[in-house]
């Protein structure tokens, strides 16, 4: 595993001009390498298989939020905790 913590930056016209070195760069390290244009962040290069395992985790996170949220209404359904809302406003109407 690699530890550096030095992120690797590139400008968007090193990019033009050298995509090639760049992706190699990416494959090799395996960080992502921050695109930068007159110092502002602009895109950010990350390998497939770690995006794969990004969008993975991004996924699982959502379904257990999911899960959690069903819980708690199925907890406060149970003890009769839900009301019945007739406007719009009184859903906010409400908030501690």
């Amino acid at each position: 595993m690699n530890i550096n913590h030095t992120p690797l930056l590139a400008s968007v016209s090193e990019l033009q001009r050298n995509y090639r070195s760049l992706l190699s760069r990416l494959k090799k390290v395996g960080q992502p390498i921050f695109v930068l244009r007159k110092n502002k962040l602009q895109a950010v290069l990350v390998d497939p298989a770690k995006f794969t395992e990004l969008a993975k985790k991004a996924q699982a996170y959502e379904e257990k939020s999911a899960q959690e949220a069903i819980q708690v209404y199925q907890t406060e359904k149970k003890a009769k905790k839900l009301t019945k809302l007739t406007k719009m406003e009184e859903l906010f109407a409400h908030e501690d």
